[in-house]
């Protein structure tokens, strides 16, 4: 159940960033809308995608979930934080929930990542063979 979870949060992960992206590269010069909006889509397009390659085995040898599952959570979490603070006091009543939507989908994604690492025993400390 676990690992349907991560797919379906994977899966969203990668339609969020496809979405954001277009919509950077529809509208980067009719509204100036920020790079920063690219780098977001991106980067949950990457997460979903690793994500979704780990579980097929693709570079599990290189033990890199659990690094890269905790730098999203731990992103994303400073991503809400920053978002919450900036609503409570927003400027000229503009109030931005996409960035906030954004982190929530990345931290949730890495959240249930690390859960699934902690099931299945990837967090366990690597033994080089002799």
């Amino acid at each position: 159940m676990l690992r349907i979870a991560l797919i379906l949060t994977s899966v969203a992960n990668i339609a969020a960033g496809l979405g954001l992206g277009g919509l950077w590269f529809k509208f980067r010069n009719d509204v100036g809308m920020p790079i920063v909006v690219l780098f977001v889509g991106l980067s949950l397009l990457v997460q979903g995608g690793f994500t979704l390659g780990h579980l097929r085995g693709l570079w599990r040898h290189w033990n890199l979930f659990v690094a890269g599952e905790s730098a999203a959570a731990l992103v994303g979490g400073v991503a809400i934080l920053q978002g919450v603070v900036y609503n409570l006091h927003p400027i000229n009543g503009d109030y931005e929930f996409g960035p906030l939507l954004a982190a929530t989908l990345m931290t949730t994604q890495a959240t249930i990542g690390l859960i699934f690492a902690a099931r299945t025993g990837e967090f366990g400390v690597r033994k080089n063979a002799q």
